[in-house]
């Protein structure tokens, strides 16, 4: 990265409205202690607590969440845990599923059309539900076997035109705190994890979110210059496995709700074998490439990755433990050390989060998240299918 002064501009530092939005709206005492009581009473449904196999659905960050928290799941709890988009899983895979398949859809409003069609297939295939959302109110909570209630409040104190943005970022915090601690109470009573190793991720996972401030104030500098350098970009990758991939996809669908740019999300390997070529030529000035690299199973995988951006002229932003600098990264976003792989979802979004409102910014767009012209019809009131007799 050539050494542009960092942006001044006419507003805060992104990373203190982080710490406004996680004391307003996140609310974590509260919330953290409404998602323990109901994942306490959903695993008290013999046929939830019981289950031998996952699947894990949602639309938009909800898919995303799901995304990121699988792998740590499955770890926990030994069972085949599968993520998947809502429709996905509700028109062509619940028709084939059977006794043992707990299906839990993800939906933060409570009203997506999907979300709430993986339940109605579920139940006219005899499978147990779970929803997770944000409301008790909704129709996911109203007609799922079980609820794991994650409550978000209003964001407050922060300007309107971007507010909705931080809402956005709370309400992520929340669904992951929410299917975490479902897979680690249900790891707890299948024992799988021991006590001692339970508490132990019960704690790691409050430390990581209240870590996020500190992680997010300390790239917050870095956010604000990388913005300047690449504004006039018209595609963003991010790149990611396991647990990263959905952090990968989470990230890149930023840019495309709040510019809007091109974000594209990809496997970290298949990025070697595909996106690799689009560093070449014109595509270099046109294009950034986020490069998720928690400590752990891919993380050396994500060093060479990085090395082989630079040597083909792209320009990989590193989001990555300060101990794990890679030479020829364009920049790098570091994370706090000693962030669970498994666990790295829960922070290594900042990066994505701060970089597309300072670039929003710098563009002069003045309302992020864009807004919709559909009335979320699109969203919440497309046609439902509630029987699966009714799929081929």
């Amino acid at each position: 990265m050539s050494q542009t002064a960092a942006v001044t501009a006419p507003f805060p530092p992104h990373a203190e409205e982080i710490a406004t939005a996680m004391a307003t709206a996140l609310d974590y005492p509260a919330m953290a202690a409404e998602v323990d009581r109901t994942v306490a009473a959903a695993l008290a449904h013999p046929a939830i607590a019981g289950a031998r196999r996952i699947f894990l659905a949602g639309s938009g960050d909800s898919y995303f969440a799901a995304l990121s928290a699988a792998p740590a799941l499955a770890r926990w709890t030994g069972l085949p845990v599968q993520a998947t988009t809502a429709m996905d899983l509700a028109r062509y895979q619940i028709p084939v599923m059977g006794e043992g398949d707990l299906v839990v859809s993800i939906s933060n409003s409570g009203s997506s059309s999907r979300a709430r069609e993986c339940v109605a297939l579920a139940k006219s295939q005899g499978l147990a539900t779970l929803g997770v959302t944000g409301t008790l109110e909704g129709q996911l909570a109203k007609t799922a076997d079980a609820v794991i209630h994650r409550p978000v409040g209003a964001i407050a104190d922060i300007p309107e035109r971007y507010g909705r943005c931080y809402l956005n970022f709370a309400e992520y915090v929340a669904v992951l705190q929410a299917l975490y601690v479902f897979g680690i109470e249900l790891g707890a009573k299948r024992g799988t994890l021991d006590a001692g190793r339970a508490a132990g991720l019960r704690a790691d996972l409050e430390a990581a979110v209240a870590g996020l401030p500190q992680a997010a104030a300390k790239i917050d500098a870095t956010a604000r210059t990388v913005a300047a350098e690449i504004v006039g970009v018209d595609t963003v990758f991010a790149i990611g496995v396991g647990p990263s991939r959905g952090t990968a996809a989470y990230s890149a669908a930023k840019f495309h709700e709040q510019m809007p740019i091109n974000g594209v999300h990809q496997d970290l390997e298949e990025w070697a074998h595909l996106e690799y070529f689009l560093t070449y030529f014109n595509w270099r000035e046109r294009s950034v490439a986020l490069v998720i690299a928690p400590p752990g199973n891919s993380a050396d995988r994500a060093r060479e990755i990085v090395e082989g951006m630079n040597g083909a002229g792209g320009r990989a932003l590193l989001v990555a433990p300060a101990s794990a600098a890679v030479e020829g990264a364009f920049a790098h976003f570091e994370m706090p050390e000693g962030v669970d792989d498994f666990l790295s979802p829960m922070v290594y979004h900042l990066p994505a989060q701060l970089l597309v409102l300072y670039m929003a910014h710098l563009s002069g767009i003045q309302n992020i998240p864009l807004r919709r012209t559909d009335g979320f019809r699109l969203i919440a009131a497309s046609a439902i299918r509630d029987d699966v007799a009714t799929l081929r």
